[in-house]
């Protein structure tokens, strides 16, 4: 009995951490682009939805679907864990990342439509 509730405690702390991820991937969304109030309140939405789902989903798997005080408890420590000592690292090197996809991308767009903007400039020097 006790060993299956350390069970289920040690997985609320691990959905804990996952949950406190997926927030910070919608706090990269808000931060890389000029997000509008109305965006910020579906993201919300679906921040929570995917929250609710998760935890149903755990607590079937890990507990008969029984939800118990204890594992809110873990994914409250779990999260607090995950931004305490994890966040500024990840926001950082997941930033990064996005940064560099996002230069190489405009980068590749710059050189596909190059011809374009030749073809579109020799169009304007023509005269009829």
């Amino acid at each position: 009995m006790i060993e299956e509730q350390v069970y289920v405690f040690f997985w609320s702390i691990v959905i804990g951490i996952i949950l406190a991820l997926i927030f910070d991937f919608f706090r990269l969304m808000r931060r890389k682009g000029n997000t509008r109030n109305w965006v910020v309140y579906i993201q919300d939405i679906i921040y929570w939805f995917i929250v609710a789902i998760i935890i149903i989903a755990s607590a079937f798997v890990t507990n008969d679907g029984e939800l118990r005080g204890y594992m809110f408890v873990g994914y409250i420590l779990g999260a607090i864990f995950y931004l305490m000592l994890f966040s500024k690292m990840f926001l950082n090197v997941i930033g990064k990342i996005l940064d560099f996809i996002g230069d190489i991308a405009k980068k590749c767009c710059n050189i596909l439509l190059k011809p374009l903007h030749k073809l579109q400039a020799k169009k304007k020097n023509v005269k009829i």
